[in-house]
C-alpha cells in the first residue's frame, strides 16, 4: 500500500474530514507541529472538518480546552464531536435507545464508577444514586486508582515478566503490577467484581482500551474507560454499553450534526480497531496515520514492508483490541502524518 506523506495528497477526494484527535493532531502533551496550518488550509479549499473524538468531554468542554492550545472553531474546524455529547444528546432525544441496549428493561439511576462529569446527565431520565446497589447503571468514567494515572506500558506480570501493550487486556489484573510496585489496576478488578457479582450493566463513553498521557514530563499511554469494558465483559462475563468509535451511531451522529453525505466523508484516525473499523462499518472511506497509537507499533517494526506491517496491526495486534470478532479492515489510505510538515 501507498504511503502518502500528509492528507494533502488525498483531501481533494473528499468534501468533509472525519478527524480524530489524539495520535492525529494531538501526541498526549501538545498538538503535532504544523497541526493548526494544516487545519486552516484545509478549510481555505472548501473542506469541511468535523473533529470526531472519543472524549467522554461535552462538545462545548472539549472546544474550550482545545482553544487554549490555539484551536479555533471556524478557523480550523467546522464541527465538534465527542462520545460525551452524543451519549448525552441519546438520554435527552432517544433514551429508549439506552433501553434497547441494556437488559432489564427502563433505567431510571445511574452510578459513576470513578469520578465523573456529571454534566452528562443533566435533565435526562437518570438520577444519580450514592450506592452501585441502587444503581440500575453504572456509568465508567476517566479510570483513575488512588495515586493517578495508570500506565500500561510499564506492566509486570506475577515473574516480573514485561507485559505487551496489547496483551494487558488477557492478563489478570490482580496480578501486575507497575515498576513502582503499584497496583491500581487491582483496585479497578475489585470494583468490577463487585458490579458482576451484582449484575450491574456498564456503560460508558470513551471505548478508547489506552490513550497517551503526560506524566512525569514524559508521554505514556495510560488505561482509559474502554479497558475498563473490555476486561469486564472478558474476565466476568459482564454486559457494556459503549458510545463512541467504532460503533456506528456515534458516525451517524456526526453526519447528522455536519450534514455530510456518506460517500464524501474521509475519517482520518490511528487505529485499525477504532477510526478505521468504525469508519468501514459506517460505509464511508478512513485512513490511518502512522504517528498515535499505530505509530508506537510501527515503530517496533522495523525492516518490515507496509503490507506486513499493516498485517501484523490488523491479525495479531488489533484482534487483540477490537470489539468484535470482525476481521478488521485495512484502511483506504496511509499516511505518514495528518499535517503538513512545516520546517
Amino acid at each position: 500500500m501507498e504511503i502518502y506523506e500528509d492528507i494533502f495528497s488525498v483531501v481533494d477526494q473528499y468534501d468533509t474530514l472525519f478527524v480524530d484527535i489524539y495520535g492525529v493532531l494531538f501526541d498526549g502533551s501538545e498538538l503535532y507541529n504544523g497541526t493548526l496550518a494544516t487545519l486552516s488550509k484545509i478549510r481555505e479549499r472548501g473542506k469541511k472538518i468535523v473533529l470526531v473524538s472519543n472524549t467522554s468531554q461535552l462538545s462545548t468542554d472539549a472546544k474550550r480546552g482545545y482553544l487554549e492550545r490555539g484551536m479555533k472553531c471556524g478557523v480550523h474546524y467546522d464541527y465538534f464531536v465527542t462520545a460525551g455529547e452524543f451519549l448525552r444528546n441519546t438520554l435527552l432525544y432517544n433514551p429508549e435507545v439506552l433501553d434497547n441496549r441494556c437488559t432489564g428493561g427502563k433505567f431510571s439511576s445511574v452510578k459513576y464508577l470513578f469520578f465523573g462529569n456529571t454534566n452528562i446527565f443533566k435533565d435526562t431520565q437518570l438520577s444519580i444514586v450514592t450506592t452501585y446497589e441502587e444503581a440500575d447503571l453504572v456509568y465508567v468514567s476517566s479510570p483513575r486508582a488512588h495515586y493517578g494515572s495508570v500506565r500500561i506500558d510499564n506492566l509486570y506480570d506475577e515473574n516480573n515478566n514485561k507485559v505487551c501493550i496489547e496483551e494487558f487486556l488477557d492478563k489478570d489484573w490482580r496480578k501486575l503490577k507497575d515498576d513502582q510496585g503499584r497496583k491500581g489496576l487491582a483496585e479497578f478488578s475489585f470494583l468490577l467484581g463487585k458490579l458482576a457479582k451484582l449484575g450491574k450493566t456498564l456503560f460508558l463513553s470513551n471505548p478508547d482500551i489506552f490513550a497517551p498521557f503526560k506524566i512525569d514530563e514524559g508521554k505514556h499511554l495510560v488505561a482509559t474507560q474502554g479497558a475498563i469494558g473490555s476486561y469486564y465483559e472478558r474476565f466476568f462475563g459482564g454486559h457494556v454499553v459503549y458510545f463512541g468509535k467504532p460503533f456506528v451511531g456515534i458516525f451517524d451522529f456526526a453526519k447528522q450534526v455536519s450534514s455530510s453525505e456518506t460517500d464524501k466523508i474521509l475519517m482520518i484516525g490511528d487505529t485499525l480497531w477504532t477510526d478505521v473499523l468504525g469508519a468501514h462499518n459506517s460505509g464511508i472511506d478512513s485512513a490511518l496515520v502512522m504517528t498515535g497509537v499505530s505509530g508506537e507499533f510501527f515503530k517496533k517494526m522495523t525492516g518490515k514492508h507496509m503490507n506486513e506491517k499493516l498485517e501484523i496491526l490488523s491479525n495479531r495486534i488489533g484482534t487483540k483490541l477490537a470489539y468484535t470478532d470482525q476481521t478488521l479492515k485495512y484502511p483506504t489510505h496511509m499516511l505518514r502524518h495528518f499535517f503538513e510538515n512545516i520546517r
